[in-house]
């Protein structure tokens, strides 16, 4: 059974790019582009000024925008610690990772996409994607590094969720957004080592997390 690693996009994203603009999208992006028009964007994006201008501006040109591929387009904290470029075995990645968009649904990291801003909690994105992406993931067994936000928007039905939960006194919290840094590490982890089985998961040990056999956990 192919083994798909589930990962969240980033808000923050690269500009430009030095690929063509989309040829077409699927229908269910072209109806999240129409409703997006006819949002308030300041409901939409939760950003003011100078912020609110670039995602308006972003979105509007989606069709038209030079593209480049996903990977490079995410910018977040989870892209840097995976580290794309200095991959040994970056064909692995590209064959194995997934990643979750609000508005293209399940991206692969060598897809080329535009620069754009929605997240997956909006316009009932979640919703929308989810027959789509469930169907790829159909015959599959995902290790999903999902937010609950974009946990709305996949089914699958052979699968692991990986969490990375810190306890102090006694007490359990998520991660946040440390856990970030560290999923990302995970990732990088699981595809320099081949890794496909949660059995391995225990061979994970980085930043104090241990593998408890349902979460890696961290005393703090």
């Amino acid at each position: 059974m192919k083994t798909i690693i589930l990962i969240p996009p980033s808000e923050g994203k690269a500009d430009g790019g030095n690929n063509k603009p989309l040829k077409s999208v699927s229908s269910i992006t072209a109806s999240l582009l129409d409703a997006i028009k006819e949002a308030d964007p300041k409901k939409l994006y939760g950003l003011k000024e100078k912020a609110l201008e670039k995602a308006i501006s972003a979105n509007e040109e989606v069709l038209s925008s030079k593209t480049m591929p996903a990977i490079e387009r995410y910018t977040g904290v989870v892209y840097d610690a995976i580290d794309y470029q200095t991959l040994k075995h970056k064909s692995d990645f590209d064959k194995k990772v997934l990643i979750i968009s609000g508005l293209f649904g399940l991206v692969r990291p060598a897809d080329l996409i535009p620069n754009y801003r929605l997240k997956i909690d909006k316009l009932k994105a979640a919703k929308l994607w989810l027959d789509s992406n469930s169907k790829q993931l159909r015959e599959t067994f995902v290790i999903d590094l999902l937010p609950q936000a974009q946990k709305k928007a996949v089914k699958y039905d052979s699968g692991i969720e990986v969490e990375f939960v810190l306890k102090k006194a006694g007490k359990k919290m998520p991660a946040g957004h440390q856990g970030k840094h560290i999923k990302g590490r995970f990732v990088r982890w699981l595809i320099e080592n081949d890794i496909t089985d949660p059995k391995h998961f225990k061979n994970f040990k980085e930043e104090g997390y241990e593998w408890t056999g349902e979460t890696f956990l961290k005393e703090v």
